[in-house]
C-alpha cells in the first residue's frame, strides 16, 4: 500500500509499481493541513492508473497538542496520519510504504523515526534513489514534475496556535496564486497577521502583481520574498 500524499515522491512510487505489476493499494490522508490539490491529484492518478485509492479523513485539530504548535509537531503529527494507514494495511494484508528517499535526512525530517516504529518502508530510500532519479523516472512513467511543497502548518510558526482560521486563509492565498499562475515552489507564510508570499525569483513580478487580491482575503499586509528553504522559523529567527 502506497501513501500517497499527492506530491511527486508518493506518485512516481506508486506508478512505478504499478509498471512493475505489484498488487498496490493507495491511501491518502487528508486533514486540514492538506495543501491544496494534492487530494485530487491522488485520487486522479488512481483513476489513470487503474489502483483502488483509499482516501481517509484524520482530523488534525483534535488533538491539542497539535494544536499548540510545539517544535515536535511533526512528529506528533506522523504518528496521527500514518497510524490509521498501518492499520488498513494490516486489514489488508499489506506492508505500507512511503516517498521517502536517499536524499531526505534524518534530522530534517523529525517525522522520520515514525516511519521505522510503524514499520513502513521506504523503497527508494532502501533502494538509494534520490531527487534527482525519482525525476527522472517519473519522466520516463509520464509523471508531472511537481514542486516539492509541504503541510500548511509548516506556514505558521512553532508557538502559534494552529486554527481552523489560520490554515483556511493560507490555503484561500496559495490558491489563489496557483489560479493566477504561479508556479514553482509556493509558501505562504503567517507572520502575526501578515502574509510572507514566498516564490521563486521567475514569479516575483507575477507575485507582486497579485498582492492586493492577496491583502483583500483577510490579511493585515503581503508582501513578496524569494523562496529559502528554512521554513516560516527563519523569519523569526531574522526578526529577531
Amino acid at each position: 500500500m502506497i501513501a500517497l500524499s499527492g506530491g511527486q515522491d508518493s506518485l512516481v512510487l506508486l506508478a512505478a509499481a504499478k509498471a512493475l505489476d505489484l498488487s498496490v493499494d493507495a491511501a491518502t490522508i487528508v486533514s486540514e493541513f492538506s495543501v491544496p490539490g494534492e487530494m485530487e491529484r491522488a485520487s486522479e492518478m488512481c483513476r489513470r492508473l487503474g489502483v483502488c485509492w483509499h482516501p481517509i479523513e484524520v482530523s488534525l485539530l483534535d488533538n491539542p497538542a497539535i494544536r499548540s504548535n510545539p517544535v515536535d509537531r511533526c512528529y506528533l503529527c506522523k504518528q496521527q496520519l500514518m497510524y490509521p494507514l498501518v492499520v488498513l494495511a494490516n486489514e489488508l494484508g499489506s506492508t505500507v510504504c512511503d516517498g521517502t528517499h536517499s536524499d531526505d535526512l534524518p534530522e530534517e525530517r523529525p517525522g522520520y523515526a515514525v516511519l521505522k516504529q510503524l514499520g513502513i518502508r521506504s523503497p527508494f530510500a532502501d533502494a538509494g534513489i534520490g531527487k534527482s532519479e525519482i525525476q527522472a523516472l517519473g519522466d520516463i512513467l509520464d509523471i508531472p514534475r511537481i514542486p516539492p511543497s509541504s503541510c500548511l502548518a509548516t506556514r505558521i510558526p512553532f508557538g502559534v496556535p494552529i486554527t481552523a482560521e489560520r490554515l483556511k486563509l493560507i490555503a484561500a492565498a496559495e490558491t489563489l496564486l496557483r489560479d493566477q499562475g504561479i508556479s514553482g515552489i509556493l509558501r505562504v507564510r503567517l507572520i502575526a497577521d501578515e502574509a510572507v508570499v514566498e516564490v521563486e525569483a521567475w514569479e516575483m513580478q507575477k507575485a507582486l502583481a497579485l498582492l492586493g487580491q492577496i491583502e483583500d482575503l483577510g490579511f493585515s499586509h503581503v508582501r513578496v520574498a524569494g523562496y529559502t528553504a528554512g521554513g516560516v522559523e527563519r523569519w523569526r529567527q531574522t526578526q529577531q
